[in-house]
């Protein structure tokens, strides 16, 4: 029977950064590693909205990576 095990869980954080020539929106990210794999998303609501108080770019959206192992 196939199992899954947590690897890694990242949580990445994604903000306006300009406008392109052709005017389409430009965006850059932060990533920040060792995030716990349980953390609920009420955690990660509160890190965020922490995080992203530290930048004046608008905020755009955060999104938590995992990465698994199949065994």
């Amino acid at each position: 029977m196939a199992n899954l095990e947590h690897k890694q869980a990242v949580l990445k954080l994604i903000f306006e950064a300009g406008l392109t020539e052709d005017g389409k929106m430009k965006t850059k990210s932060k990533t920040y590693r060792n995030i716990n794999g349980a953390a609920t998303a009420d955690q990660l609501e509160i890190v965020t909205t922490t995080l992203k108080s530290f930048t004046s770019s608008p905020f755009i959206n955060a999104e938590k990576i995992e990465t698994m192992n199949l065994n």
